[in-house]
């Protein structure tokens, strides 16, 4: 039976959590359930993921840096209550944690009976103190209460929730899907004709905002240390606030001329075939899309065994190395070595079909 499906996300730039809300709506649409992408603000890369047969409604709110305005958070919540009474949905799907608590108010506001999944993508994400941690906290408090189940990314995302509070049994374990494979697009890119310009070697690849979380410092220390001793070319995909910071430590760490910062790129197919080994080197990773992305396509990887997604994927490092987080001289022994006795391209796909969109859209499904 059809049901109506709202998913709603805070906003469709550049990011983990955004990508797999349109695929799971894409994938929902896809088996005749009414779904609706719901965000305050559409602008973003991720936004031409959408399937034709998914509607979408935005807001239009400006964003602020990363969020949103005290006023336009509020502004927010009471529209959102009012979609709810005009869409009466049977389900709502909402991501990140600032998203969960927005929704668990505006349904509350609207009395609205829809179902309610709110899912958390980051590992302990909730800081521990001031006011507004505090006020989250207690808000938090309100998403449990008016959550039918909380998706939590991997396991040791699913431990966090309930030690802050979730009842154990209102938690289940959905981990991200994997796109589905397209054919190449035959685009040329800009950073495809710098990156062959850099010259020989392999092409040691990363990609992520580029965020504090991510500590993209670490893999151009140990990159440093790899280029020290054999040719190799590192290319960055991504952008976000520390772009001018990194491009200038790279230059003081004299490795500039092998290291590209190729920015924001949505054709991840051709990033990975670009790829001799993908290095994901986050502080903290609830679950980690990348790695099963650069897996799907025969790319070894390696990451840092950053809680908690990294460890999960990899199988304990049976699909791939785990070093320790900050580690930059762990980091380059590992990727020399990787380099040298690669993990074979069948072993990597196998474990990445593991993560297939149908299979988590199973599972979305079953929620319902």
């Amino acid at each position: 039976m059809a049901k109506r499906i709202v998913f709603h996300i805070a906003s469709l730039r550049g990011g983990g959590a955004e990508r797999v809300f349109v695929l799971m709506a894409n994938e929902l649409a896809s088996r005749g359930h009414e779904v609706t992408l719901f965000t305050w603000n559409a602008e973003g890369p991720n936004a031409a993921l959408r399937s034709a047969a998914v509607h979408l409604v935005d807001f239009g709110l400006p964003l602020r840096g990363e969020g949103y305005a005290k006023s336009a958070t509020l502004k927010g919540i009471v529209r959102s209550a009012n979609l709810f009474r005009r869409l009466d949905p049977d389900a709502v799907y909402s991501a990140p944690e600032f998203a969960n608590l927005v929704m668990a108010l505006a349904l509350m506001l609207a009395r609205s009976r829809a179902k309610f999944f709110p899912s958390f993508h980051a590992a302990a994400s909730l800081p521990a103190s001031g006011l507004g941690a505090r006020m989250a906290i207690w808000l938090s408090a309100l998403v449990a209460a008016r959550a039918t189940k909380a998706i939590a990314v991997s396991v040791g995302v699913g431990r966090d929730i309930v030690t802050r509070g979730f009842p154990k049994s209102k938690v289940v374990v959905i981990n991200n899907p994997l796109p589905p494979a397209e054919a190449p697009q035959g685009n040329s890119y800009a950073w495809q004709a710098k990156l062959a310009a850099m010259g020989d070697g392999p092409v040691i690849a990363t990609a992520g905002r580029l965020v504090p979380v991510k500590d993209h410092r670490t893999l151009l220390r140990a990159f440093a240390a790899v280029r020290a001793g054999r040719p190799a070319r590192l290319v960055i995909f991504g952008e976000g606030p520390l772009a001018a910071e990194l491009y200038a430590y790279a230059e003081q760490t004299g490795i500039g001329a092998d290291v590209l910062f190729a920015g924001y790129v949505n054709d991840p197919a051709a990033c990975y075939a670009a790829a001799d080994l993908f290095v994901l080197t986050s502080t903290s990773e609830g679950f980690g899309n990348v790695l099963v992305e650069a897996m799907a396509a025969g790319v070894p990887v390696i990451s840092t065994d950053a809680p908690h997604g990294p460890r999960e994927i990899l199988g304990d490092g049976r699909f791939g190395a785990l070093v320790p987080v900050g580690d930059a001289a762990a980091l380059a022994k590992a990727m020399t070595e990787m380099l040298d006795h690669p993990t074979p391209a069948a072993v990597l796909k196998s474990r990445a079909a593991d993560f297939t969109v149908d299979k988590i859209g199973d599972r979305y499904k079953a929620l319902l």
